[in-house]
């Protein structure tokens, strides 16, 4: 089956009565698994997969516009790949 991949960026706030509710719920779960654990349920449960990485931290302007360029980059290295694939090479010459 062919799949089509989607990046996310998503900043998540807790205020302290949620952190305080997260670390009553054991040693073992932190905000970071918690909030990992609440991403991963809804869309599993909407039969898609997901692999999330949670870290603290405001970077989500940063991030979102790091993503745009390293999409364009991926893409621009990807039709060059396919530029040169199209062509034929011989002896290392390459002709259109």
């Amino acid at each position: 089956m062919k799949t089509i991949k989607f990046s996310i960026v998503a900043q998540v706030t807790l205020d302290e009565d949620k952190l305080r509710m997260i670390g009553s719920l054991g040693a073992e779960i932190t905000p970071e698994t918690y909030i990992e654990s609440v991403i991963k349920d809804h869309v599993q449960d909407r039969g898609m997969l997901i692999n999330v990485n949670v870290l603290e931290g405001d970077i989500y302007k940063d991030v979102k516009e790091y993503q745009h360029t390293l999409i364009n980059h991926i893409a621009v290295e990807e039709l060059e790949r396919e530029i040169l694939e199209a062509k034929m090479c011989s002896s290392g010459t390459c002709e259109d």
